[in-house]
């Protein structure tokens, strides 16, 4: 059977969860094969209304209804959300995390060492079908079960199978990437405020750069470093701005944010 005709359910009815969905549906998931759970009623009511998904304030039930259950709560919610399903069977089910920091061995002594674990982190870019996720699987999970989680979040992007041990530095770096994207049109626009243009079309050119900057970065053969150096002349202005960057220590500062990230993924765990 295809992951596209499973019943896929939702532990947690928030951002994550609404990205995940939503690409889905554009993918062609059929609304009646998901179901979600959440203790909040608004979050359901947007997900009823923007996707017709069946919602549910009862967790148990989308355990018992779904073939495969993503746990789309945060890393402190979880081990209470997990301690809840212990007792109920779990076999063939496949269980999904994409709770930062929560290692598969954490879900197994709760749950139990037999049962089928991913541990996925995607990116809110999975909303428009652009997001990354990075997969480890537990020595449980078959090829079949494999292949389901790799087509499941390709309908929301690409995938990649990394190490559990490399998955917090990739929270960090991925996980949490799109945020430090925003991050950084905010500052350039913020930077913009003496071009006499209204808000909407100034952050349209500038995310329209960025967007074509990646899009060099990912069909070019050259580095990003010989990309940045082709842009920078001497004397010219873009060095300016480079050492500008460079007497402030903006590579040091990025690469300290995300060791600092990877170590709050750690810690929300309880590693």
């Amino acid at each position: 059977m295809k992951i596209m005709e499973k019943r896929v359910g939702f532990i947690g009815a928030g951002n994550m969860a609404s990205a995940l969905i939503s690409g889905m549906i554009s993918a062609g998931f059929k609304p009646e094969n998901i179901i979600a759970s959440s203790p909040g009623k608004s979050h359901l009511e947007i997900l009823s209304n923007e996707f017709s998904v069946k919602t549910s304030n009862n967790n148990e039930l989308v355990f018992k209804e779904s073939e495969v259950i993503i746990f789309a709560v945060k890393p402190n919610v979880l081990k209470n959300v997990l301690e809840e399903y212990k007792n109920l069977t779990c076999e063939g089910k496949v269980l999904i995390s994409v709770a930062a920091g929560f290692k598969i061995s954490d879900i197994e002594d709760i749950l139990s060492p037999e049962e089928k674990i991913i541990r996925a982190m995607p990116n809110t870019p999975a909303s428009i079908g652009s997001g990354v996720t990075a997969i480890s699987l537990n020595k449980n999970t078959g090829s079949s079960d494999k292949q389901d989680a790799e087509n499941l979040f390709s309908c929301v992007g690409k995938v990649v199978h990394i190490q559990e041990k490399e998955m917090d530095l990739y929270t960090a770096l991925i996980g949490s990437g799109p945020a430090y994207v925003f991050y950084l049109i905010e500052s350039l626009l913020d930077a913009s405020s003496q071009i006499k243009l209204d808000e909407k079309t100034k952050k349209n050119m500038i995310s329209s750069m960025i967007t074509g900057s990646s899009k060099l970065a990912l069909l070019s053969e050259n580095s990003p470093k010989k990309l940045r150096e082709n842009v920078t002349s001497p004397g010219g202005v873009t060095q300016r701005a480079i050492e500008e960057f460079e007497k402030n220590g903006m590579k040091k500062i990025i690469i300290e944010a995300i060791e600092a990230a990877a170590s709050k993924s750690k810690e929300l765990g309880g590693n």
